[in-house]
């Protein structure tokens, strides 16, 4: 089918919302200006399981988009249409497991769960991003992950099909999932949370976040940890880019945290200046350290030339190269 009538098609389904001409400035917190030439909202599961199907079905490449705080736009334009989870917000209590959709910011889940007086996740507190990023993601922050509060997955796979993955088969692991893996867009996410007291539920929360607060984590757009971690061989990038006297090095807007090594910020930044700076941190460490940094933020560009690639099999391929990311990103 014809890239145009395909894409007239998916604008005539009930259920979904279609823009033209998108700023993503606003979907992303590096806060680029890249524009999204076709920008789809569905409204229901059934209406997002019957797009991805025809996407999939024409083997059409598409941007799933939530959060967008693990993001980097090379492109000023994105051709292909990118879909936002965006409607999917709902967060309800079921006995002691919370159930969240997949747009739903991580902070409002967290204030949900304290206002329940259920605990666990209090350390996600203030972290940037939506929760179906946060899951593909297997964030982690003060020693805990996400994957350890989750009962099971709600996706739709490739064929436009719904269905549940429970905890065991999701194949966590450090800043790893299946979701990396398979060509599942995930939907919905039941924890797995205990009754505690409000109080005390209240005052974790909010230490975690005057934590972030004082690391000026907020000061400046940012994706949080560019780099990921290899605790199996002892690296933590952070520490390996400090030992390098790196802070404040800089390519045009973007640089590199005065308060966090493992940052980088933007001050009107391009995501071309992002990217230059990542590599230039990683050409640094390998000549100096010979230790090979991968980055684990998600990098769109419509030239494969410009990326390498993501960690999209982790950790057992931390050294590997960054293979071009064009699709499934939450």
């Amino acid at each position: 089918m014809d890239i145009d009538e395909l894409l007239k098609d998916i604008i005539n389904y009930e259920g979904v919302i279609y823009k033209k001409e998108v700023s993503l400035k606003k979907y992303n917190t590096y806060a680029l200006k890249a524009v999204s030439k076709h920008f789809f909202i569905p409204e229901n599961i059934a209406a997002f399981s019957k797009m991805l199907s025809l996407l999939n079905e024409n083997k059409m490449d598409y941007l799933i988009l939530g959060g967008g705080s693990n993001i980097l736009f090379l492109d000023d334009v994105i051709n292909i249409p990118v879909i936002y989870t965006g409607f999917f917000t709902r967060i309800q209590k079921l006995s002691d497991k919370i159930i969240v959709y997949s747009g739903a910011k991580t902070s409002d889940v967290v204030k949900f769960a304290c206002k329940n007086s259920m605990t666990g996740i209090e350390f996600l507190s203030g972290l940037p991003g939506s929760v179906g990023g946060a899951t593909y993601m297997n964030a982690r922050c003060y020693g805990f992950s996400i994957s350890e509060y989750i009962d099971q997955v709600g996706v739709i796979d490739e064929s436009g099909e719904y269905f549940h993955i429970s905890n065991e088969k999701c194949n966590f692991g450090y800043k790893k999932s299946i979701f990396q893996q398979k060509k599942y867009v995930i939907i919905d996410v039941t924890f797995n949370l205990e009754l505690g007291t409000k109080k005390i539920i209240n005052t974790r929360a909010k230490c975690h976040k005057n934590d972030r607060k004082s690391k000026h984590q907020y000061k400046y757009p940012s994706a949080g940890c560019v780099f990921l971690n290899d605790y199996e061989a002892n690296i933590v990038a952070g520490k390996v880019i400090d030992e390098l006297a790196l802070r404040g090095t800089s390519v045009g807007g973007a640089s590199i945290s005065p308060h966090h090594a493992n940052f980088i910020i933007s001050k009107n930044a391009s995501g071309k200046d992002i990217y230059q700076l990542i590599n230039n941190v990683r050409d640094k460490v390998l000549a100096e350290k010979n230790i090979k940094l991968c980055p684990e933020i998600k990098i769109v560009s419509s030239d494969s030339s410009d990326v390498e690639n993501n960690h999209t099999s982790a950790l057992d391929e931390i050294y590997g190269l960054i293979n071009k990311v064009k699709e499934k990103i939450l």
